[in-house]
């Protein structure tokens, strides 16, 4: 009889503890959900003028970065509504003869396609303009320039809520992640999940965060 008590005891626990790990689930999702909705807002309320002026502080920084100078393999975004615009430091990448690379989703996965030219896009998933090639870039260690609705000092960062920049991360673990956005992005603290990636760098307009 005690065995068998001492044996329910145990399942309870185990079940409490369970529930308490999806509980903390649970409130870690609400508060992301919460955080993505204030801090696109927010992004969205910058005006048109003071996020170009953003963004070119953000690309003069890019191309004096050495990290930046010395990549083979650059990785960018096409720009989306407020997102700061990389497209500058693209094209004078690309001038240069670097291979560059944007993203392009499918289902649930993203790859990085190359691109010879800022005229190389087509709309594609969630208005997105997304390169047209066919054979996906497969760099061990490129850097990959992320976007995202808000950073933390210890540079975490919450994206959309589709995950694929996390999954990307976890399939090309020694690419090296620089998240780029404006200052006015950074918030006290963004809870983390397990697949949630950090970044090596954060570049705003006005610093690089390492």
């Amino acid at each position: 009889m005690y065995q068998e008590k001492k044996a329910d005891l145990k399942v309870c626990q185990e079940s409490k503890a369970v529930m308490d790990e999806k509980t903390a689930l649970r409130a870690v999702a609400r508060e992301k959900t919460a955080l993505r909705a204030a801090a696109r807002e927010k992004r969205n309320g910058l005006d048109a003028k003071r996020r170009a002026e953003w963004s070119e502080a953000i690309c003069r920084r890019l191309l004096e970065w050495s990290v930046f100078q010395t990549a083979k393999t650059v990785y960018f975004y096409y720009p989306l509504g407020s997102e700061a615009d990389l497209l500058p430091a693209a094209r004078a990448l690309l001038e240069s003869g670097k291979q560059v690379g944007f993203p392009r989703t499918s289902g649930e996965e993203m790859e990085f396609y190359p691109v010879r030219s800022l005229e190389e896009f087509q709309e594609g998933a969630f208005h997105v303009m997304e390169p047209a090639g066919e054979k996906p870039l497969r760099e061990e260690q490129p850097l990959i320039l992320a976007p995202g609705l808000a950073f933390d000092e210890r540079k975490g960062r919450i994206g959309y809520g589709k995950a694929y920049y996390d999954r990307y991360f976890q399939r090309y673990p020694q690419a090296c992640r620089a998240g780029i956005c404006f200052e006015t992005q950074m918030v006290a603290q963004i809870p983390r999940e397990v697949h949630d990636c950090i970044m090596d760098y954060l570049v705003t307009e006005k610093r690089i965060i390492v």
